[in-house]
């Protein structure tokens, strides 16, 4: 079951009797590493989140007794918690009783910054920077989905396969991530967008991805080589993540063209990852 559709079930049913308190002064806002450690522990645990996530602790504030207050862990006469933790581009509120040994989940907010747009594809939901351009190539004959994205505008020749499309790109030394949807063919579930391809220094890593609705997942690091338009052959490095649920197979692929990796496209590739979700 994927975890945002599931987490927006489960936090709405809890929302209907949570009422906030006004803001208190900034007074008690210091970070209680074991507060916020169980409290990381417990949104983990409520909303089956994958352990690969990243889950941070924003803020901290006391929480006065408040007869009014339905959601709370503390009973309404004694004084508590106010914890603020952020996963996968939410703000999760919770509270908790003085030593975090009952923690309740309040609501949840978007976190995201307004420089980030959420993008709906065939059968999945993911986060990109809003001033990269998108590309959709529509569906392929072969069957398979695809949009790019690109942080800088390019025109891309939607008439020609992916495979050429992908090393066109590579060529042109531009920055790229693509997203890839295709059936799952029952001799085959390679990851492979671009034939003709050889990875260099392969590293592959198997990924926990059942939390996230699906039946298996791989990470593959490489650098590729290839000649530019001036015939110098230059390097570059791709980070390609594949997901396979029962009918099909989703692939998340991060072209960079030095190894000396852009740091803004890399937080740009990790929130695409992170946001990817599926649409049940």
């Amino acid at each position: 079951m994927p975890k945002i559709p599931f987490s927006i079930a489960a936090i709405a049913i809890v929302l209907i009797g949570c009422q906030q308190n006004p803001s208190n002064s900034s007074t008690g806002n210091s970070l209680d590493s074991a507060i916020a450690s169980k409290a990381i522990s417990y949104l983990r645990t409520e909303l089956n989140l994958s352990a690969d996530l990243a889950i941070v602790a924003e803020s901290q504030k006391k929480n006065p007794a408040n007869i009014n207050d339905l959601c709370q862990a503390m009973p309404p006469v004694e004084e508590g918690l106010e914890i603020s933790l952020v996963a996968a581009g939410q703000r999760y509120i919770l509270q908790t009783n003085a030593d975090a040994s009952k923690i309740e989940l309040c609501h949840s907010e978007d976190a995201q910054p307004p420089t980030s747009s959420k993008y709906t594809g065939a059968g999945y939901l993911l986060r990109y920077p809003s001033d990269w351009q998108v590309t959709d190539l529509g569906l392929e004959p072969t069957g398979t989905s695809t949009v790019i994205f690109t942080p800088t505008r390019f025109t891309i020749p939607t008439e020609q396969s992916l495979d050429q499309i992908l090393q066109g790109l590579q060529q042109s030394h531009q920055i790229y991530t693509a997203i890839a949807k295709r059936a799952v063919d029952n001799q085959s579930i390679s990851s492979d967008l671009v034939a003709s391809e050889v990875p260099k220094d392969l590293i592959t890593t198997p990924l926990d991805t059942q939390s996230r609705g699906f039946k298996s997942g791989t990470k593959r690091r490489f650098n590729t080589s290839r000649k530019d338009k001036s015939g110098s052959e230059k390097i570059g490095n791709i980070e390609e993540l594949t997901f396979v649920t029962e009918q099909f197979i989703y692939t998340i692929r991060h072209y960079q063209p030095s190894l000396q990796p852009d740091m803004a496209a890399t937080r740009a590739f990790e929130e695409f990852v992170d946001s990817f979700t599926l649409i049940p």
